[in-house]
Formats: structure tokens, C-alpha cells, sequence
């Protein structure tokens, strides 16, 4: 095993923001001052963003208000016809500010839902040009598959955490036509306006992979040198619509799968930034993402982006609704060796065969496992489980008054725990893992 990413399944690594580095017994939890260490996994360090008008939109120190006033007549409609993308125009009231005439309709896949519809808001659907707080648009999500109402939240905080750009989420009170219509997700979209606060350029290439609930998997194979089979579907460009440059999408493919052994990595490293991509799905997976981008169904529920001025492409996170339902023990490897060859993710696992990239998996995976039980006392209770808390404390009452919540307040309580769960424990699994896998493997010789 690589000595340079080992920690002991007794023992637990935890690195402080400013550097330095405590040690935290499995047995007394307690943590002790870890000295003469090396290289520590640790984070990267990331700039603080510009403000914007819309930060207290999104500010997730409170609990947020929000209204709309639609016709009752095109609320029906919308809530009867839950599966169309049709949009409707409605007033949005935040703070005492009235935006005129949005446009608002139903989304989501697998959460759609015609009691409590998730719903996107367009600005600038009926009004050209119109914005608010900066903002083009914006998501309300339901979390009809989170009885939480946290997992989306909570992981898209820690992927920022990690260095990974990521939407900014905090929860309203969604009132519609003067009736609380239950506890919602604000969610930042992913839009031009997010690419030039965090990528410093909006002009690059987005595309969502939007896979279709009847849609065989995917797990970024080669299918044939026609960009049609890449673009627009799965993968649906949000920027340059009319002229998509999918070829590099479709070289990635096919180096995945035609390059030698000896080629690969300089031919990918001209197309992915290697590193990203390796750091990416580690947090993912130790957030135990089942419906990510090595999700049980093949790749789901991420962005693809290519700046303009470059060719390397990046991953950013969406829909991480999922994460965390699995309990502590999800596996760190999950769907890359512990599933039939036909349904691994093939990028990752060439991705793997290079044994500094390994090395990048698990030590960033040693590293977000720190960060999740940070304590801010000593002795006291980690990251994870204070910001579970903090967050619960803001939204219980709402979630509980929800009137058209598809959980009953016993299956939240007993979610929240199981969330709680997680938090304590996943991080010791997560190290221990690490420490026991060993990453000479053969498996890993692919050639």
C-alpha cells in the first residue's frame, strides 16, 4: 500500500482549516495533536466569491420566505399535468420585492409529483432580458424522495467545502396564492450566471446529462464517432444550443476505449482535468451517492464543462438527493469493483489504473472523511453533525406543517437519525476502507 495515504482503521486523521493536524481514537474519540506529519490530504483552500445582489437569496442562515401568485385555474393545470415542461406566468414576492410576470412550470424525473410539484422559475420567460438579484432563473425542490429534506443540501455545501464548485442551496416556506404549499429547496441554477462566479467566464460549454427514466445506462462507452449519439442527448447543452462543439465529447469516449496503455493518459489529460474529475468522485462517493456519476443505474445526475478558451472538461455536481441513503457502509469502490464489467463506469476505471490517480482517489477520500467530523470544540461533535443540526433546527417546524409532505413525522425522525448516523460514523468506515484496500491490485492493470 501507498504509505502516503494510510491511516489506520483505529485511528482517524482530522485536518484543521489553518494546517495542523489532530488525531481522533476510534476507541476514546478523543482527539490528540498528530506531530511530525508530511503531505496531508487536505482540501484545497478556496477563494471567497464575490459578493452578489443575490446572496441573501441564497443565504442559508435563515429560513426563507417565498410566494407565488399564479392564476388557481393554471395551478391546477400545472399540478394535473405534472409530467409537461408547459410554463406558466406568476408573481414572485421575496422580502417585500415583486417580480411580475415569471415563468413557472414542473420538474424533475423521478421526483416529479402532482401534490407537491418541484417547480423551475424563469425570469425571463415572458419578460426578455428580465432578471432577479442577478439571477436568470432558479430551482424549487421538492425532496418528495428525501423524508430529510437534507441530503441535497448538506451535500452540495460539502462539495464546496472540498474546493468543488457547487449550487448553493437553503430551504423556503413556499406559500402559493396566501397558502403554505409545504418546505421547499431553493437551488442555484446552473447557468451562465454560475459559471462566471466560479469558473471566472460564462462563454464555455455546459452540458447536463439528462437521462431519461426508460433510458438504458450509461457508463461512458465509446458509441461510434457520430456526435449525434453524445449530443443533445444524454448529453443536453445549456449554452452554445445552436452550436454545441460536442467532438470533444466524443474523443473522450473514444480514448476511453481506444487508447493503449501507453497513450491514454496524455490523450486524456488534453481532454478532462484529470485531477477534478478523480476528486470529484471521490466526494461523491463518500457522500454515497447511489444515483451519481457511478450510481447504480450508470452515470447520472452531474454537468459536464468546458471552458472556452480550453479543451479540459469538469464535472459539476447535480441532484445529490440521493447521497447518504445507504447508511455509513457504502461501499468506496461501489460499481467499480463490486459489479459485473459491463456495468462499471469505463473513464473511471482507466482513470484507476494510474497509480497516481489511486493514489489522488484515496487520499482525497482520507481527506473530505476528515473534514466531515472537523470538530470546532474539542471533543465536540464533527462538521457534519452540526450542520445536520443547524439545518434541522431551521426547518423542522416547516417540514412537520408541510401539508402535502409524502412522509409521516415518525419516517422523519427516523431519517434524520439515520442521517445523524452517517455523519458519526461514515468517516472511521470511509479510513478504515482505505487502510485495508490495497492498490497494487492486478485488478486495477487494465489494459
Amino acid at each position: 500500500m501507498n504509505p502516503s495515504r494510510r491511516v489506520r482503521s483505529a485511528t482517524l486523521l482530522i485536518f484543521i482549516a489553518c494546517g495542523s493536524a489532530v488525531i481522533l481514537s476510534a476507541q476514546s474519540r478523543q482527539p490528540q495533536r498528530l506531530l511530525g506529519v508530511g503531505t496531508l490530504p487536505t482540501a484545497p483552500a478556496v477563494a471567497p466569491a464575490a459578493p452578489s445582489a443575490a446572496d441573501p437569496f441564497f443565504d442559508d442562515n435563515v429560513l426563507q420566505e417565498l410566494s407565488l401568485d399564479i392564476n388557481a385555474k393554471d395551478w391546477a393545470t400545472l399540478k394535473e399535468n405534472f409530467e409537461s415542461n408547459a410554463y406558466y406566468p406568476a408573481d414572485l414576492r421575496w422580502r417585500g420585492q415583486v417580480v411580475r410576470n415569471v415563468g413557472i412550470r414542473s420538474r424533475g424525473t423521478s421526483s416529479r409529483s402532482g401534490t407537491k410539484p418541484g417547480l423551475r422559475v424563469d425570469f425571463n420567460r415572458y419578460s426578455t432580458g428580465q432578471t432577479f438579484l442577478g439571477l436568470k432563473s432558479f430551482v424549487l425542490r421538492n425532496n418528495v424522495t428525501d423524508a430529510t429534506n437534507l441530503h441535497e443540501r448538506i451535500s452540495m455545501l460539502f462539495f464546496r467545502k472540498m474546493g468543488i464548485p457547487a449550487p448553493r442551496e437553503t430551504h423556503t416556506r413556499l406559500t402559493v396564492n396566501g397558502t403554505y404549499a409545504g418546505l421547499y429547496s431553493i437551488v442555484e441554477s446552473l447557468d451562465q450566471t454560475f459559471l462566471a462566479a466560479n469558473y471566472g467566464s460564462d462563454s464555455g460549454y455546459l452540458y447536463k446529462f439528462d437521462r431519461n427514466v426508460d433510458d438504458p445506462p450509461y457508463y461512458f462507452e465509446y458509441l461510434g464517432p457520430d456526435p449525434a449519439a453524445y449530443v443533445p442527448h444524454p448529453f443536453e447543452p445549456e449554452t452554445h444550443e445552436s452550436d454545441p462543439h460536442p467532438q470533444p465529447i466524443v474523443d473522450m469516449m473514444r480514448t476511453v476505449q481506444e487508447a493503449s496503455p501507453a497513450a491514454f493518459r496524455s490523450a486524456i489529460a488534453g481532454l478532462i482535468d484529470v485531477t477534478e474529475f478523480v476528486r470529484y468522485i471521490a466526494v461523491e462517493m463518500f457522500l454515497g451517492d447511489n444515483d451519481g456519476f457511478l450510481g447504480n443505474a450508470g452515470s447520472n445526475n452531474f454537468y459536464l464543462y468546458r471552458p472556452h478558451d480550453a479543451a479540459l472538461q469538469v464535472l459539476v455536481p447535480w441532484d445529490k438527493s440521493e447521497a447518504m441513503h445507504d447508511g455509513p457502509l457504502y461501499p468506496i469502490l461501489h460499481t467499480l469493483n463490486d459489479v459485473p464489467d459491463a456495468n462499471r463506469n469505463h473513464l473511471m476505471l482507466r482513470l484507476m489504473a494510474q497509480a497516481d490517480l489511486r493514489a489522488l482517489y484515496f487520499n482525497t477520500l482520507n481527506a473530505a472523511a476528515a473534514v466531515a467530523i472537523e470538530p470546532e470544540t474539542e471533543g465536540g461533535p464533527g462538521w457534519m453533525e452540526r450542520e445536520i443540526d443547524r439545518e434541522l433546527h431551521q426547518i423542522k417546524d416547516a417540514a412537520i406543517a408541510d401539508p402535502d409532505k409524502p412522509f409521516t413525522d415518525a419516517q422523519f425522525d427516523a431519517a434524520i437519525n439515520e442521517l445523524l448516523k452517517f455523519a458519526r460514523e461514515r468517516s472511521e468506515f470511509v479510513a478504515s476502507e482505505v487502510d485495508r484496500l490495497d492498490d497494487t491490485d492486478p485488478y486495477w492493470a487494465i489494459p
